[in-house]
């Protein structure tokens, strides 16, 4: 199994702490600190849990809106679960969402007595497992990110998304994936989440997902090690911050449940800050050489604050910057770390010590409909974010009475400039994968997907998406993705995900006149325990 560390020097301990520290204060003026919350582990990224709470929050069995910063706690999920089943009092569950809630309860049983005053949360043991085989039938070596305008050293796969950075090989896939979180302590958690993999292009591969320690101070939250991290409102991914990457080793800042602000910002109404700190590849620099004689930084880090606020039961928006920053070579002096904090760069190449992406999101549920966005800044222009990007998306969790039908649509943009940079010009990237959005600089993307809650629980989806990437360029790249996805529980306790896509690229590789066409297919088995 890969191992994994993050090293931290002690002047840059000092000021990052620092940094975070402030950031907590500010985004908490004249909170009202209640009792401090159990310490639990996070759900994972991909777990289907994230698609049951969006629609219990879309038919209005969730009170509060959940936030764009993702991961939640399996305490946060617990809590959502007791407010859908006494909200089900008043408003009658239809049976296909109260099955979905069953699985809820099943998955979080610790959590919800302990919550009723019934037990406590479980120690550390085996959550979950899967089995998957997959099949794909597609070329590799079109999927790059390398163009005539940017040379950025990572890739994508078609109808491979927001999967943590695993690629899979041509024609079959076996993987086997497991889920341990748990108590260690009074107040501590666990969780390791490893994925062993065999394909056709190589003989096997070891990976751990997610690994990380959890605790707390008061009621401040300390996690350390690997996860993924999730911020912004996009269901084809995030402009700022996505699981497109390999999950990255960090220190890791939040407030274990929403304080409510008080004073004068009492209209913002509760609020939660997450703040993390990570270092890069320690081989960027000779990424970058090989990559065209290009200038990159060895361990630079990526500092990231976030801010969520929600102002009413229907409404809730986030405020975030990540800062690729520093490296070997290029530390930020005190005055550096001054002018970062009100947004002041340097205009040249030489005294660049940062690359920022900042902006906003948010949510918005209308009776039938929520709406939702993202707005980015990669650059800087008078204190704030320039070429800007966005993505805007409607989510319509009743298209029939029952809720049975639902459907999503989504449109998202990205300029010339995004995820690249004159001096960390390996770009927005990590281990061979995009730190954020999939279709990369200067693109276009539109989603429309649809989908069906079968009375046996299950849930049948058509999704279809457009890509243009690199459209300024005469041969830019035309994706178009189709897939069907299904799942349905089995047994008391296995459950069954498919999926069967095709997608055709125009201009593949960014050559005028080129075609490629993939299938990609996968089935698997997942356990509960």
């Amino acid at each position: 199994m890969q191992s994994y560390k993050i090293t931290f020097r002690g002047d840059q301990v000092k000021k990052i702490m620092t940094a975070a520290v402030a950031a907590m204060l500010l985004g908490t003026n004249c909170a009202a600190y209640a009792a401090a919350p159990k310490v639990t582990a996070n759900v994972p990224l991909r777990h289907v849990a994230y698609q049951y709470i969006e629609k219990l929050s879309g038919m209005g069995y969730l009170r509060t809106l959940p936030t764009g910063a993702k991961p939640y706690s399996r305490l946060d999920m617990a809590k959502w679960v007791m407010e859908a089943r006494k909200a089900a009092e008043m408003k009658p569950m239809p049976s296909y969402l109260a099955k979905a809630v069953d699985e809820l309860e099943k998955y979080l049983e610790a959590e919800l007595a302990e919550l009723q005053g019934r037990g406590s949360a479980e120690d550390f043991k085996l959550r979950e497992a899967g089995l998957e085989f997959a099949y794909a039938d597609n070329d590799s070596s079109l999927y790059s990110y390398n163009s005539p305008r940017h040379r950025v050293p990572a890739d994508w796969q078609p109808l491979n998304h927001k999967n943590n950075g695993y690629r899979y090989g041509e024609e079959g896939n076996f993987i086997l994936t497991g889920e341990f979180a748990g108590r260690i302590g009074h107040d501590t958690v666990l969780a390791l989440s490893p994925r062993f993999s065999y394909d056709g292009d190589e003989d096997g591969k070891a990976r751990l997902t997610e690994g990380y320690i959890k605790t707390r101070v008061g009621a401040l939250g300390v996690e350390i090690g690997k996860q993924p991290l999730f911020w912004g409102q996009g269901g084809t991914g995030s402009l700022l911050l996505g699981n497109e990457a390999e999950p990255r080793t960090m220190l890791k800042l939040n407030f274990l449940e929403p304080q409510k602000i008080g004073g004068f910002l009492k209209f913002l109404g509760t609020s939660n800050i997450n703040v993390f700190y990570t270092e890069l590849e320690g081989s960027r620099s000779s990424m970058a050489i090989a990559n065209g004689d290009y200038n990159d930084y060895d361990n630079a880090g990526l500092l990231g604050i976030r801010s969520d606020f929600s102002p009413t039961e229907n409404f809730t928006f986030g405020v975030a910057r990540v800062s690729m920053l520093g490296g070997d070579g290029n530390a930020l002096s005190r005055s550096n770390w001054g002018d970062w904090l009100i947004g002041e760069n340097a205009t040249s190449l030489v005294g660049d010590r940062w690359n920022d992406i900042a902006g906003f999101d948010f949510r918005y549920r209308f009776p039938g409909v929520q709406v939702y966005g993202e707005l980015y800044g990669e650059d800087q222009a008078g204190y704030l974010p320039s070429q800007n990007a966005e993505r805007i998306g409607l989510y319509f969790p009743q298209l029939s009475k029952d809720g049975a039908w639902e459907l999503r649509t989504e449109y998202a943009r990205t300029t010339n400039v995004w995820y690249d940079h004159s001096a960390f010009q390996n770009g927005w990237s990590y281990r061979g994968g995009l730190l954020g959005d999939a279709m990369g600089a200067d693109a276009r993307k539109l989603y429309v997907g649809i989908g069906r809650y079968l009375g046996d629980g299950g849930r049948l989806g058509l999704n279809l998406m457009r890509t243009d990437m690199e459209r300024s360029l005469p041969s830019s790249q035309q994706v178009d993705e189709v897939w069907l996805s299904y799942n349905r529980k089995l047994d008391d306790t296995v459950y069954l995900d498919a999926m069967l896509g095709l997608a055709q690229l125009d201009n593949a590789g960014f050559k005028a006149g080129a075609s490629d066409d993939s299938l990609f297919t996968a089935v698997s088995v997942r356990w509960t325990y």
